[in-house]
C-alpha cells in the first residue's frame, strides 16, 4: 500500500511533499547495480532497448489481446531498417522477478516474454526471442500500464515454429545461431492519471474521480475529476486539463464518464466492469463496451450482436459481441464451422484458460490503422 500511495500521489497530482525513494525504484537500482557487474555470455553481441509505449500509448492505438509492450532495440544491423523490440505480458502478471528462461525461448509457451526483430523487412531479416535472463516488474497501474527493466537478457535467433495457426505462434531456437545480450533495460508505459477501470483496483474508485476507460474490454483507463452531480443520461461537459500535470474534470458524478461515444451528445454514463459478478449498472442498462453502462437498443443500433444463449450453450448466431447475462457474459464464436456459434465466457488472461485451452479474442479495428483485441475467451485446441 505505501508503495501505491506514493504512486497514486503522482498520478493524480496531489501535492508537492518530498517523498522518500519509491521502493520500486530501489528494486531497479539493485537489478541495476548486480547488471553492471556482468559480462555478455560467449558469442553475443550486447545490443540496447529504446522507449517502449502500448495502448493508447502508441500512434495508432493498438490492444493486443495480452499486454504487448512495443519499441526498437538499438545497435542492431542495417539502420535502414526497423529493429521492433516487444515485451508480453499475461494480463495477471504481479509485480515480482521472474525468470525468462521459464518457456525455453518459445513465444507460445512463455508467460512473459521478450521478443524482436533486426532488419525487419529486408532480405536480412533475423527472429530474435529471450531464453535467459531477468524480468522485474516493479509497478503495475493496469496491464497496459507498469514499470519494469531487464537485466541480463539472452536473446538467441530463432525461427517459427508450431503452432502457426493459434493467436499465440511458437518458436525455436536456431542451433549455432546468433545472439544478442541486454545488460540491462528500463521500461514506463504509466501515463499520467492513468488507472485500471476493473472492479476492485486500487484506482477505479478514488474520492471525487472516475476511472474512464480507454479500451474496448475496459481494463485500461485514465483518471478525470468528477465535480458535479450529474448522473446516468444527463448532458454534461468536459473541460480538458489546464497542464500537462493535471486532470480534465466532468460535472458528472463520481463514478460516472462525460462520453459521446454511445450518444450524438455527451452525456453521464456510469462505467462498470463486465467481468464483475456485479457490474453495477442502474436498472434498464447494461455494461457494454469501453466499460459504460448504456441501454441494449443503443449497443444494438451500434452493431453489437446479443444473442440469448447462456454460458456453455448453442447461440441462435454464428457469431454475436454478447451472450449471457450481466455478471456472466460471453461471445458466440462458431469454432466448430456448423452456422452456430457457442457461448463461450469471456476471459481477460491467457492464465485462466486451462491445460489444451488457448486464449482467442474478438478484435476490433481503431482509426488510423489500430486494433482492440482487449476482449478474450478460452476454448479448446488442444495444443
Amino acid at each position: 500500500m505505501q508503495w501505491s500511495a506514493v504512486l497514486l500521489a503522482g498520478l493524480v497530482g496531489c501535492g508537492q511533499e518530498t517523498q522518500e525513494p519509491a521502493p520500486e525504484q530501489e528494486a531497479i537500482k539493485a537489478v541495476e547495480a548486480q547488471a553492471q557487474k556482468l559480462q555478455p555470455p560467449e558469442g553475443c553481441t550486447e545490443i540496447t532497448m529504446g522507449e517502449l509505449a502500448n495502448g493508447i500509448g502508441l500512434t495508432p492505438a493498438m490492444y493486443s489481446p495480452q499486454p504487448t509492450y512495443r519499441g526498437t532495440f538499438n545497435s542492431l544491423g542495417d539502420p535502414a531498417f526497423a529493429d521492433p523490440a516487444r515485451i508480453r505480458l499475461d494480463v495477471n502478471t504481479a509485480p515480482g522477478l521472474y525468470d525468462l528462461s521459464v518457456g525455453g525461448g518459445n513465444t507460445f509457451a512463455c508467460d512473459r516474454c521478450v521478443f524482436g526483430y533486426q532488419d525487419e523487412g529486408s532480405p536480412m531479416e533475423k527472429f530474435f526471442v529471450a531464453d535467459a535472463g531477468t524480468l522485474l516488474l516493479a509497478v503495475k497501474v493496469s496491464p497496459q500500464q507498469t514499470i519494469g527493466a531487464l537485466a541480463n537478457v539472452t536473446l538467441r535467433e530463432s525461427v517459427d515454429a508450431p503452432p502457426l495457426n493459434a493467436p499465440y505462434w511458437g518458436s525455436a531456437v536456431v542451433p549455432g545461431g546468433e545472439c544478442r545480450w541486454i545488460r540491462f533495460a528500463t521500461w514506463n508505459t504509466v501515463r499520467q492519471g492513468g488507472c485500471d477501470p476493473r472492479q476492485g483496483s486500487l484506482t477505479a474508485n478514488l474520492p471525487d474521480t472516475t476511472c474512464v476507460p480507454d479500451d474496448y474490454a475496459a481494463s485500461d483507463g485514465t483518471l478525470e475529476r468528477a465535480l458535479g452531480t450529474k448522473v446516468q443520461g444527463e448532458a454534461c461537459t468536459k473541460t480538458e486539463a489546464a497542464s500537462e500535470h493535471e486532470l480534465a474534470s466532468t460535472d458528472c458524478e463520481q463514478g460516472f464518464a462525460c462520453t459521446d461515444l454511445l450518444s450524438e451528445n455527451a452525456q453521464c454514463l456510469k462505467t462498470c466492469d463486465f467481468m464483475a459478478p456485479n457490474p453495477g449498472c442502474p436498472s434498464g442498462t447494461i455494461c457494454g463496451v469501453y466499460g459504460l453502462c448504456v441501454e441494449q437498443p443503443v449497443l444494438e443500433q451500434s452493431g453489437f450482436a446479443f444473442d440469448p444463449a447462456l454460458i456453455g450453450e448453442t447461440c441462435n448466431l454464428e457469431f454475436a459481441e454478447f451472450c449471457g447475462t450481466e455478471g456472466a457474459r460471453g461471445v458466440c464464436v462458431d469454432l466448430n464451422r456448423d452456422g452456430k456459434g457457442e457461448c463461450y465466457p469471456y476471459h481477460r488472461a491467457r492464465s485462466e484458460c486451462g491445460p489444451g485451452d488457448e486464449l482467442g479474442y474478438v478484435g476490433y479495428a481503431l482509426a488510423g490503422g489500430g486494433f482492440d483485441r482487449g476482449y478474450g475467451f478460452c476454448y479448446h485446441d488442444g495444443l
